[in-house]
């Protein structure tokens, strides 16, 4: 166990952090069974229950919980054993816990079961491409103490008879599946690539107002044969408090030549503070936002279902295509889910509006009913 190994180092400080202080405590018990119990004559002070170990040679063993952010702030760490971290927000590592370790330049451990292709699946890919990274995954199936009969255990059988593919694969196999009750059928491996921008092809800004986190997809459309395809190459999301004003200079910052920009028809409505909706600010500044106003356009549900044809149509054809180096947009894709019921299964109405994951996929949906209307279904080519 490399916290015991650690922690037998003079002058070592290690946090063991959970989603909880008791999630916390199943790890912090190991290092405490291992390194405490039967050593009475190793220890200056420890604390099962406050979870503190201090060593006679220096080093201190300690453990924290991510539900309490504040007091992940601290001194520089050698150790930082992260449990369950796929459950965590992104912001608790970016902010809070890579900065202890960056000083000391010391080692972090993640450890969790998958959970779709989040932040942490990105994480995980790094060890391709930097060495500063490893990467291991074990099914559940290779503990021999918990599974004697591996794969044909029959506890790994019955799971297997009873759960979904992409759920088994991810709970039981270690698997980063794309998780049952997502909205779009985007798929990484076929539907990422290098697309960049192309000065040739026409370039459309689609555009979600929201309150404090708009976003803003560009997209360009290009034929391929007789179908229309789709190349997102870039975007603006995840960034808070941005006032209209500031989201105009932030898309013309970027200095693309856009055909036609796209948005919600509520950007219309005027606001308490200026007097005047979105989109009469937009005006203002020589843009003019188009909308479809129509019911089915308008419409969540109805305008979901026919952008995720775009995705796979019914002959198999894909549209969408995302350049690798947007990040943002493709954790926004795969993070889009329906609902569930408590048995787990997707109710199809309307996706969720976490606040976060929503407005992106929103900007998109806005460009697809407006570039490619609902009541238009035949396709026509555009002559430049």
């Amino acid at each position: 166990m490399e916290a015991t190994y650690v922690a037998s180092q003079p002058n070592k400080r290690i946090w063991v952090v959970g989603m909880s202080y008791k999630k916390a405590r199943l790890i912090f018990r190991e290092i405490w069974q291992r390194m405490v119990v039967g050593h009475p004559e190793d220890i200056i002070r420890s604390s099962e229950k406050d979870m503190y170990i201090k060593f006679k040679w220096g080093t201190t063993v300690e453990g924290m919980s991510a539900d309490n952010p504040d007091s992940l702030v601290g001194e520089g760490l050698d150790l930082l054993v992260i449990d369950e971290v796929a459950k965590m927000n992104k912001r608790i590592w970016d902010m809070y816990l890579s900065p202890t370790v960056a000083g000391r330049k010391g080692k972090v451990i993640f450890i969790t079961t998958p959970e779709g292709r989040n932040w942490i699946y990105d994480l995980y890919k790094l060890s391709e491409k930097d060495e500063e990274w490893e990467s291991h995954s074990s099914p559940s199936w290779i503990n021999q103490h918990e599974f004697p009969l591996g794969l044909e255990d029959t506890a790994i059988l019955e799971r297997k008879r009873n759960m979904s593919p992409e759920l088994f694969a991810q709970e039981f196999g270690a698997e980063f599946s794309v998780f049952e009750g997502k909205v779009w059928d985007f798929n990484r491996d076929l539907d990422v690539g290098d697309f960049p921008y192309d000065a040739n092809l026409p370039t459309y800004c689609s555009i979600d107002f929201g309150y404090r986190m708009p976003a803003v997809i560009f997209a360009q459309t290009q034929w391929i044969g007789e179908i229309e395809h789709i190349r997102i190459f870039d975007s603006i999301l995840h960034k808070q408090n941005v006032k209209t004003e500031d989201l105009i200079k932030m898309i013309k910052t970027k200095g693309y030549p856009i055909t036609s920009y796209y948005g919600d028809p509520a950007g219309s409505s005027v606001q308490g503070q200026s007097g005047a909706g979105d989109m009469e600010i937009f005006r203002r500044s020589a843009i003019r936002v188009l909308c479809m106003r129509d019911r089915e356009s308008r419409n969540i549900t109805a305008s979901v279902s026919y952008a995720r044809g775009f995705f796979s149509s019914a002959d198999g054809t894909r549209r969408i295509h995302v350049d690798l180096r947007c990040k943002d947009v493709i954790e926004d894709f795969e993070e889009y889910r329906y609902p569930e019921t408590e048995d787990g299964k997707p109710i199809k109405e309307e996706p969720i509006k976490d606040g976060y994951h929503d407005h992106g996929n929103d900007a998109f949906r806005y460009f697809i009913t407006n570039r490619f209307p609902i009541k238009n279904r035949t396709m026509q080519r555009i002559q430049r």
